[in-house]
This record gives structure tokens, C-alpha cells and sequence, in this order.
């Protein structure tokens, strides 16, 4: 098995909780031949722990991009830094892993897209909703018609944001998110994962009409945002995300999916099961492993390099989940619906 060599750029919580574990256990895939950062000490030290040498370190990516051997990058960078690092890589010719959102402005984004088209760059928006086991299996279910037709879904997320920034253990404490300075704060940062979670499972979204109650806090312009949408296979669906909150009642509403025959429950992305119900008494309880997605993605990537395989979580499908956010946003503020595609 032929390693790619990859660069990582971003070496934060989210590097650290979310992504190392996925390389490590995908280490006869990839090796990792430089680290960077802006800080020098941190960079020093997570290249010590991966058994590089000092060389290997780097606080400046276009340095380390200049790196031959390099053959690929993942960009792990606050959202306002995604643009420049992604467009950095791709005109130094690296194939790239680039964080999402792509970009923090849709034309910053579509500038990315393009550039990628352009050159040929293999791209993958580390958009980890995709290679999620749980919605790999609730989208089965789907394709199967497992509860018949699909018509309407419920998708409810209440989450104690505050409270989480102050938890230094959490990537979310990190200074970026508690004092966005781009459009939409943790709707764009977070909220985005919901939209292609429902891109994936419905695909594309054509009109939708939200609301949002004001919020005076610098993470975010609503405390709470709800949107209703219809997609291109006729499904409408109810989307909720109240940022300041907590669920105090259990189950949790959750991800409900209502078919001709039947319902998809999904409680939380870590509860270990997707629940199935149909209407002649028939449930089962279908176990997943949670946050599978980030080693998903990996393996997406290298098949994609070594085995010519597609991408599933391309820059176009990335710039598609932006375009749902911004227009729940524009919808919030301007009180209308709006068309999507």
C-alpha cells in the first residue's frame, strides 16, 4: 500500500480531538511528513510526537508548501484563514483536504471552486456529515424505502454554546468562534454540517423560509434559528438550531424522518443506534459507530488519489451547504422565501 505524504496546517483542539486519531489509525494510508502552525513551540512539539524532524516543522504553510515531497495537505484553520490556506495549497499543486466551510464569503467560495476546476486539484471538503455511519445508514434506509415514501422530517439541535467556549478542554473554546467575524458566527461554523447532513440524505434543497429570534452576543446573530425547506425529491422538512440552550427532556427530539410506512428516528450523532419503525409494528434498532466520519473522510481521499475513486464530499457539494446557510440567514433578515437552486 502506497502512502500519501501529507502536510498538516492547523494544529488546534479540532486537530488534536477530531482529525490525529483518524490518522493514527489510518497509519498504512498516510504519513505525515510536515506540520505547521503559528506558533513555533507547538509546532516543534507535535512534530517531536510524530517522529519528524525539526525541519519538518513550519509556522508559515507557503514554506512549507514549497515542500517537493509534500504530495498533499489538510487544512485545519479557523474559518476567516480557510479561503487563502486552500488557495495557497492548490496553486502550489498539492491535492488537498480543505476544512470546511470553504470559504468565510460565498464568493470567496465559488472563487475556490473554480480554481479547483481549473487545475485539476484533487479536493475534499473535510465536510464529515458524509462519512458519517449514521447517515450512510439512514440514507440506505432512504434508497431502500424502508419507511416508504419519505415526506417530512423534523431535525432538532439545541446546544449550550457559551457554555462550551468556556471549557478550555473544547475546540469550540477557541477565541475565532467566541467573536466571529464572518457572516452567520456558528450557523456558518456548525450549522453547516446540518445542511449537508440533509443535502446527503434528500439532496438538493429548492425553497426554504426562515425565522431567527435577535441574539446580543458576538458568536452569532440568533439565539435560535428555524427554517422550513423543500427539497428536489418533494420532501419539506422543519430544521431547528437554538444555540443557548440545553434539552432537559429525554429522548431528545432529535432527527425524525416520516415515510408512507414509517419512521427514522436518529436521537443525537451519539446515541450508537438509528431507530426504524414501520406501521405493521415492525423496530429495529440499527447500531453505528459514532464520529466515524473523520476517518471517512481519509479513506475517501486516499481511494480518491490511489484509486481513482470520486470524491464524495466535493467543493461544489461545499459551496451548496454555504448557499442553504446564507440563504437561511437572508431569509431571517429580510422575512421571505427564498429560492435555493
Amino acid at each position: 500500500m502506497q502512502q500519501i505524504k501529507i502536510g498538516i496546517i492547523g494544529l488546534g483542539k479540532a486537530w488534536e480531538q477530531l482529525h490525529a486519531p483518524a490518522y493514527a489509525q489510518l497509519a498504512d494510508k498516510f504519513k505525515i511528513t510536515a506540520v505547521c502552525t503559528n506558533n513555533h513551540q507547538k509546532a516543534q512539539s507535535v512534530a517531536h510526537s510524530l517522529g519528524l524532524p525539526t525541519t519538518a516543522a513550519f509556522c508559515d504553510y507557503n514554506k512549507m508548501l514549497s515542500d517537493a515531497d509534500i504530495e498533499a495537505v489538510h487544512t485545519i484553520v479557523p474559518i476567516p484563514e480557510n479561503f487563502e490556506c486552500a488557495k495557497a495549497a492548490i496553486t502550489h499543486g498539492k491535492h488537498i483536504i480543505a476544512e470546511k466551510p470553504l470559504a468565510a464569503t460565498r464568493a470567496a467560495a465559488k472563487e475556490l471552486v473554480a480554481l479547483q476546476k481549473k487545475t485539476g486539484i484533487t479536493m475534499l471538503v473535510a465536510e464529515n456529515s458524509r462519512y458519517e455511519e449514521e447517515n450512510i445508514i439512514i440514507k440506505n434506509l432512504l434508497e431502500e424505502r424502508r419507511i416508504g415514501n419519505p415526506v417530512y422530517f423534523i431535525d432538532n439541535h439545541v446546544t449550550e454554546f457559551q457554555k462550551e467556549m468556556l471549557d478550555e478542554t473544547n475546540f469550540v473554546s477557541t477565541g475565532w468562534r467566541k467573536d466571529a467575524d464572518f457572516k452567520g458566527g456558528v450557523f456558518l461554523d456548525s450549522g453547516v454540517h446540518h445542511a449537508a447532513c440533509h443535502r446527503f440524505l434528500f439532496g438538493g434543497v429548492r425553497t426554504l423560509y426562515a425565522l431567527g429570534r435577535p441574539a446580543e452576543v458576538d458568536f452569532a446573530p440568533y439565539s435560535a434559528l428555524h427554517a422550513m425547506l423543500t427539497f428536489d425529491n418533494h420532501v419539506a422538512g422543519h430544521y431547528s438550531f437554538f444555540i443557548i440552550g440545553k434539552e432537559t427532556q429525554n429522548p431528545a427530539v432529535g432527527l425524525r424522518i416520516f415515510g408512507t410506512n414509517g419512521e427514522i428516528y436518529l436521537e443525537n450523532k451519539d446515541c450508537g443506534y438509528v431507530n426504524v419503525s414501520t406501521k405493521d409494528g415492525h423496530y429495529e434498532a440499527i447500531p453505528f459507530t459514532p464520529k466515524s466520519g473523520y476517518a471517512g473522510e481519509l479513506n475517501n481521499f486516499y481511494d480518491a488519489l490511489r484509486n481513482k475513486k470520486e470524491i464524495i464530499s466535493t467543493p461544489q457539494k461545499a459551496l451548496g451547504d454555504m448557499e442553504v446557510i446564507f440563504g437561511m440567514l437572508e431569509s431571517a433578515q429580510e422575512d421571505k422565501r427564498l429560492r435555493v437552486a
